[in-house]
């Protein structure tokens, strides 16, 4: 059939190409139960006003195009620090998109068995971090597991108390080549339940990354695009063009 990789290729054309899975961005509010436990070190306060001057002009074009009401302002207002959020998008390394199943019982009326679902479940899902220097990846999450169950009295926090909620929703985000998000997923109420090990070796000459596991209650799926601007000046300009680019823009 030598038509079929015509077929193929005039197919994934007519469709844009293919999604590349680097394409991607996260966006973790830290909830302001575990930012009170979190400090800003001097230079995430310096670079504070130039990410939150993106957010808004990525807000105000996003509006512009019809966007789908679930921006990245949303996350950075109802985050602790919006500049550790920020960071930790741009230092996770990788991912995965969340999946779902289908829980079934073999149900039998007559003639064969047959499935039918009663429960939905949801796969655990695990962020790479790269780490700085300072390690505040390590400690915020060590500190967000505390603040879950302290170590000192092994009691668990009310997940949802006015003053103790330590769940976020977290937005993981797949854009195409023209960083137009194409699909993002949102886990409501997820917080860290694991923090693996990070090796040590004199003969390493690598630089750490830290895995978190996260639970979460459901994910709710985002079928509608908008663009990214902040991140189509980055990869236009360079970091230091995408700057000037913003503060130019609301200037």
């Amino acid at each position: 059939m030598s038509f079929a990789p015509n077929l193929f290729l005039s197919n994934i054309k007519a469709k844009d190409g293919l999604a590349r899975p680097a394409r991607f961005e996260i966006l973790l509010p830290i909830p302001t139960y575990i930012g009170e436990y979190v400090s800003n070190s001097v230079i995430e306060k310096i670079l504070n006003l130039p990410n939150s001057t993106f957010t808004d002009l990525t807000e105000t074009f996003n509006r512009a195009i019809g966007g789908d009401g679930f921006n990245k302002r949303q996350f950075s207002l109802s985050s602790a620090n919006p500049a550790i959020s920020r960071y930790l998008a741009l230092q996770c390394e990788s991912t995965e998109l969340p999946g779902k199943t289908l829980q079934t019982a073999d149900v039998k009326i007559y003639g064969p068995t047959f499935k039918v679902p009663y429960q939905t479940q949801y796969s655990d899902i695990t962020f790479s971090f790269i780490c700085t220097n300072d390690f505040y990846e390590r400690k915020l999450f060590d500190q967000w597991l505390e603040c879950i169950m302290p170590s000192d009295t092994n009691n668990l926090r009310f997940p949802k108390g006015e003053k103790s909620r330590y769940l976020t929703d977290i937005k993981i985000i797949q854009y195409d080549d023209s960083i137009k998000q194409i699909y993002a997923s949102v886990l409501n109420d997820a917080f860290p339940i694991g923090v693996a090990s990070q090796p040590l070796a004199w003969s390493e000459e690598g630089f750490h990354r830290v895995s978190v596991q996260f639970a979460y209650q459901r994910y709710v799926p985002v079928f509608e695009g908008t663009y990214d601007l902040g991140a189509a000046a980055a990869a236009l300009f360079g970091t230091v063009g995408s700057k000037l680019f913003s503060f130019a823009s609301v200037a």
